[in-house]
């Protein structure tokens, strides 16, 4: 029975050649991205609660534009590994269009309602203007952002990795150098504080669309398109990858909501409760690179073999991949554990915020098994199509389930945002009984380039 979860030299060689590139990459950017939050917390609690409202908003985008991506990613890992590189390349034409319209629709309500939206989670007219200067110039990266994410999920799902390593480490020392510059005025520039971080930003992002698409001309032939091609995509293709897309992008449009609604419900313990759950994030999230490891070993040791019509296969990898990732995961919240203990000390704030994010931390640390358990599941689950579970099981469980208590717990209760963050966060062990009975049914297990082909017939 255990040796199912196990796998062979072969097995993990070819899991590392995929993901440790990835897991450099994240634990970097993770890494880089706690460096910032660490200097605009020097700014004091109202610039980080500033930040943390305009990057939760950015959050609903990102995650809009991983079920896009996603959705069509599905059918690009398959394809990949049936070798039907024609249709490889209509999927990347619609991740193409896709990020554009992504692109163009958040800058556009960002900049007629930003003001609103940031008003959401304060009242404080002092965390609103600083959130308002962030923003107008930090939406000017969604674009180049998108559009650098449907190049480089093509790649990783086609199993090519390590140059998008590469890029991100020099789109990070970038960014992180030019913080230091902007910020804080170092060497003669001036010191703009958060603004300069948001300028910091959007160079890093238009730098990194520049070594990417320099990375598709090179490398990218496999699907790359030319310009004039771009609305080629045909009828059944497109048909198919929105069956695929609209679930799943429902599904993370539903969740980043969710999540949002979560940090409004925090924020109803005032700026320092939105600054400590700020300061959680951030440094959660050099650990929480297991996700994306997850889910390029699924798109690759899962959605490939599915798409080659190796059914048992997949099915083994998958077991195994269930294995690894919470291995990995209890590793890295003894890590997320230990950090909880002294990172906190760098930030410039009070008492309270700062024994308010040690708690929220080792409660991540704690729980990360049970989250990469049940992220595991839902990219099996998504990898060979099966919506329905995906959504029942992630956005649908967090609506009828984790929303409501928390918005019970922000309103009809005094209880401190530290409870409230450990009733909301266990909440994920009773999903992981749910995910797994969806996974043990085995929808999922399927070849969706031949059930293409039968659809057609």
């Amino acid at each position: 029975m255990l040796k199912e979860f196990i796998g062979d030299r072969q097995f993990y060689r070819k899991l590392l050649t995929v993901t440790l590139p990835l897991v450099v990459q994240q634990l970097i950017t993770s890494s880089v991205q706690l460096v910032d939050n660490v200097m605009v917390g020097r700014l004091g609690e109202s610039s980080i609660a500033s930040v943390s409202v305009v990057n939760q908003l950015f959050f609903i985008v990102i995650l809009i534009t991983f079920g896009i991506m996603g959705g069509a990613g599905i059918y690009s890992a398959q394809y990949y590994g049936s070798k039907d590189y024609e249709k490889l390349r209509q999927t990347f034409r619609f991740k193409i269009l896709a990020a554009i319209l992504v692109g163009i629709l958040s800058f556009t309500v960002f900049t007629v309602f930003g003001r609103t939206l940031i008003g959401v989670f304060t009242d404080q007219e002092e965390t609103i203007a600083g959130g308002m200067d962030y923003l107008r110039v930090v939406r000017f990266s969604i674009l180049p952002w998108v559009l650098s994410v449907a190049i480089a999920n093509t790649f990783r799902e086609t199993g090519v990795t390590r140059p998008l390593l590469y890029i991100s480490i020099v789109a990070i020392l970038v960014n992180t150098s030019l913080n230091f510059l902007l910020i804080f005025g170092l060497f003669g520039f001036p010191a703009l504080g958060i603004v300069g971080a948001a300028i910091a930003t959007l160079i890093a992002r238009v730098l990194e669309l520049c070594l990417t698409t320099l990375l598709l001309i090179r490398k990218g032939t496999m699907f790359s398109t030319r310009i004039k091609e771009i609305f080629n995509v045909n009828r059944v293709v497109l048909s198919g990858i929105l069956l695929m897309a609209l679930p799943l992008t429902l599904n993370e449009g539903l969740w980043s909501l969710g999540q949002t609604t979560f940090l409004h419900a925090y924020s109803t313990r005032g700026d320092s409760a939105l600054a400590a759950m700020n300061i959680t994030n951030a440094i959660s999230q050099i650990v929480f690179i297991t996700f994306g490891a997850i889910a390029t070993g699924v798109a690759v040791l899962v959605g490939n073999t599915l798409g080659k019509g190796a059914l048992e296969e997949a099915r083994a990898n998958a077991k195994k991949l269930i294995a690894v990732s919470v291995a990995f995961a209890v590793l890295m919240g003894s890590i997320l554990f230990l950090l909880s203990f002294f990172v906190i000390d760098l930030y410039d704030i009070t008492a309270f915020t700062k024994r308010t994010a040690s708690f929220n931390i080792r409660i991540n640390a704690l729980f990360i098994p049970i989250y990469s358990f049940n992220m595991a599941l839902y990219f099996i689950l998504r990898s060979g199509g099966d919506m329905r579970s995906t959504l029942m099981m992630d956005s649908g469980y967090m609506w009828v389930v984790m929303v409501p208590i928390a918005l019970l717990l922000a309103y009809a209760t005094s209880l401190p945002v530290t409870i409230m963050f450990l009733i909301v966060q266990s909440l994920d062990l009773p999903k992981l009984f749910f995910a797994l009975n969806r996974y043990r049914k085995g929808y999922w297990i399927r070849n969706l380039a031949i059930a293409e082909i039968k659809e057609r017939l």
